[in-house]
């Protein structure tokens, strides 16, 4: 669990300027009892509503680095909330309306790999995405002078901002590390956390629309029973769909078999050159040793050709610290993760 979106509703009672004032005040210093604050006032849209973010790590420590684990870490939030706002005069007879959970889900990338070696994993999640979703979009954020990623958005909307469903892929190190506000702080997480280096966070976000709750309500509101399944379910179903993966590969085989078959004739030919020249379009090892099978029919020739091509492709794997070797089975974990996650 991350966080979630509320509207509070505040009935036919019209907040002045001033009490906007103390309103936001308040809930932006909200204090958890371990001395976090968790709540962000988001907007007004007007002056009888009010947007609120409500993070559940950064009421136990103050940070997304913080994992929750279970339901009765998000009950413990959301009774704690509820019980500072019945006190607020303001406040005490508002009702709640949720309109958006976001639940992250973690994988710990291979020691010898990093965030952006994952590039492969990512474009054929992008491939499957496209299938699934016509109307979406799938972008890639990255250093502009290094090119290495950072964060993979897939959203149901060609506008990102304005999606309904959401899944984002980023390097949590790298984005902890750039909203933490000094050094201290940050040396503070790692030492905590030192896998945190290792963690690819894939958030799934859901904007819904739900009838209001009282205070009293939504205290025991069960929105991890409701939502964690669903945003599962959607992960799995707009990235890791693997009948629509084998389909990709079967495809992009049969391209690379066309390609293989015309550039084999030339006296020059090199399956390192060919490598190179279509390194965008081998996405695994696996798709470029099916495209060979397809082309080659004898078999001892057919084997001579896997054999050097596993041997390229693992040095550009070392050279490029990118995963090109085993790109499936990652793709297998990733969904293993997914589908094994559980807050209890």
């Amino acid at each position: 669990m991350d966080t979630i979106q509320i509207n509070l509703k505040l009935g036919d009672y019209e907040l002045n300027y001033y009490e906007l004032e103390r309103v936001k005040w308040f809930i932006n210093n909200i204090k958890s009892k371990y001395g976090y604050t968790f709540c962000d006032v988001l907007n007004f849209t007007n002056s009888k509503s009010i947007g609120i973010k409500i993070s559940y790590p950064r009421f136990f420590f103050g940070s997304n680095v913080f994992l929750i684990s279970t339901k009765e870490q998000c009950f413990e939030v959301q009774n704690f909330f509820c019980e500072a706002i019945q006190k607020f005069d303001l406040l005490m007879n508002a009702n709640i309306v949720l309109q958006r959970v976001d639940i992250p889900f973690t994988y710990m990338i291979q020691s010898d790999f990093e965030f952006d070696s994952y590039d492969k994993i990512y474009k054929i999640m992008a491939m499957v995405h496209r299938e699934k979703r016509k109307l979406g979009s799938a972008k890639s954020y990255s250093d502009i002078l290094t090119k290495k990623s950072e964060t993979l958005i897939y959203a149901d909307t060609k506008d990102p901002s304005s999606y309904n469903k959401k899944i984002m892929i980023y390097n949590q190190f790298l984005n902890t590390y750039t909203k933490t506000p000094n050094k201290e702080t940050f040396d503070i997480y790692i030492n905590k956390y030192p896998n945190l280096k290792n963690r690819m966070r894939i958030e799934a976000s859901l904007k819904i629309s739900r009838k209001h709750f009282s205070i009293y309500n939504f205290q025991s509101l069960d929105i991890v029973g409701w939502y964690l399944p669903k945003l599962k379910e959607m992960i799995v179903n707009d990235l890791l769909d693997f009948n629509i993966i084998e389909k990709i590969y079967n495809m992009d085989s049969a391209l690379l078999s066309d390609k293989l078959n015309l550039e084999r004739q030339n006296n020059n030919f090199s399956y390192e050159l060919f490598i190179l020249n279509n390194i965008s379009e081998i996405n695994d090892y696996e798709i470029l040793r099916r495209a060979i099978k397809i082309n080659i029919p004898n078999n001892k020739t057919r084997e001579n050709a896997i054999t050097i091509i596993r041997k390229h492709l693992k040095n550009y794997s070392s050279n490029k610290n990118i995963i090109i070797m085993d790109v499936y089975n990652e793709l297998l974990k990733i969904k293993k993760c997914v589908e094994e996650f559980e807050i209890i």
